[in-house]
């Protein structure tokens, strides 16, 4: 008997939507050179809840390579349709330091399952994703318990259901233009009145009325208007009625937004200007907040190299570069004494005030980690460095 979780790496290669088989994109510069991007890997498990092979498309972010962690995960319902929008939201939100560092699992339909999958027989497959799906992956994958989902249109009202039949499942629900279904308001009146302590994220859209008619537009604000009488505060959710974007337009638009706004805690701490960091305590606040963001998404709490870069900016266009230089030199002697990035900041800093020489000493040894590390952009710093160098 075939084995239930038997994997078969198919290709590394792009998801072309047109055939919905994982395909190689190529694109054409200027100078006729081909570019490839690599969107992941294909694999074929067998469901024995469902009775066929299905087809996962697994994305794993540039981190996975490199260290020994375990991440979250998305999931991408719809998966042949949404993997690579999805994929390229995510890894810009990703490398901009807005979201931890995920893995990206889309599950495909099969042809004519669509219908049974997220309406019919929608216990059936929700059940083939929490035991099968995410047994697989967590047996293949370095992952933590940190879930999402996310849906569109009746794969978006799937979502909604999951979240009714057990919250705790995934910690992040993300569903875009769902179609709410006549009793859906009614379950969750009933779920919010029995669970006061729902610690999920929770994010639903809709399109415009032109698109969507007013049959489907005002489910979604009653069950929004329920959320803001009824859910108790530990829930963080969002209603977006999207007055620019149609059907098929919502699901691009609300996967991004949804991030931005479920995750916006991520960020680590709410600093947004010197005051802020005196008043939270300086770094024991950062560092504290960054200690609550490692617990709630299972990561280092280790402040990162970009949360000092961001604040020795922020000192030095709020008028206090010593303190920059303080929290840098801090930063670079005792965390990360290799940063390119942290010695242009505090050269930066030094020409704030005017101390050339100081400057030109942190410039100086910028341009000789980059020579190190062969950084891309060698030449840039050495122009930095001239530029100060003409100023002693």
């Amino acid at each position: 008997m075939r084995a239930v979780y038997q994997a078969i790496v198919i290709s590394i290669a792009l998801l072309s939507i047109q055939n919905h088989t994982l395909a190689t994109e190529q694109t054409m510069n200027q100078n006729g050179k081909v570019i490839q991007y690599d969107f992941g890997h294909q694999y074929q498990i067998h469901s024995e809840i469902l009775s066929e092979d299905r087809q996962l498309l697994i994305y794993l972010p540039e981190a996975y390579k490199k260290s020994a962690d375990n991440f979250p995960v998305v999931y991408i319902l719809e998966g042949a349709t949404h993997y690579q929008h999805a994929t390229l939201a995510i890894e810009k939100m990703q490398t901009s330091g807005w979201m931890p560092a995920s893995i990206i699992v889309a599950i495909t339909d099969n042809k004519g399952t669509n219908t049974r999958d997220y309406r019919l027989e929608s216990d059936n497959f929700l059940q083939f994703i929490n035991q099968e799906v995410q047994k697989f992956v967590t047996k293949n994958f370095r992952v933590n318990d940190y879930k999402t989902i996310f849906g569109h249109q009746y794969s978006g009202t799937f979502v909604l259901e999951a979240f009714i039949k057990n919250p705790e499942e995934f910690d992040n629900y993300i569903a875009a233009n769902p179609y709410i279904r006549d009793d859906t308001i009614a379950r969750f009146d009933n779920l919010l009145s029995k669970n006061k302590n729902l610690n999920q994220a929770l994010y639903f859209s809709m399109g415009t009325v032109l698109d969507n008619g007013i049959y489907n537009v005002k489910p979604a604000e009653e069950l929004a208007e329920l959320l803001k009488q009824k859910a108790p505060k530990s829930l963080q959710w969002k209603y977006k009625y999207l007055l620019q974007h149609g059907v098929h337009g919502s699901a691009n638009v609300s996967l991004y937004d949804a991030i931005a706004v479920n995750y916006a805690d991520y960020l680590g701490s709410d600093i947004h200007n010197y005051q802020d960091f005196v008043d939270g305590n300086g770094m024991e606040g950062v560092e504290a907040a960054f200690q609550n963001r490692a617990k709630k998404y299972h990561i280092s709490a280790e402040v990162d190299i970009g949360t000092f870069m961001g604040l020795g900016f922020m000192f030095m266009d709020g008028g206090h570069p010593k303190e920059a230089v303080e929290l840098i030199s801090d930063a670079i002697k005792n965390r990360f004494p290799e940063s390119i990035q942290l010695h242009r900041v505090l050269g930066r800093a030094y020409l704030k005030m005017s101390s050339y020489q100081q400057a030109f000493n942190a410039y100086k040894k910028m341009v000789m980690l980059a020579k190190q590390q062969n950084h891309p952009k060698l030449d840039s710093f050495e122009n930095l460095l001239k530029q100060v160098e003409m100023k002693l």
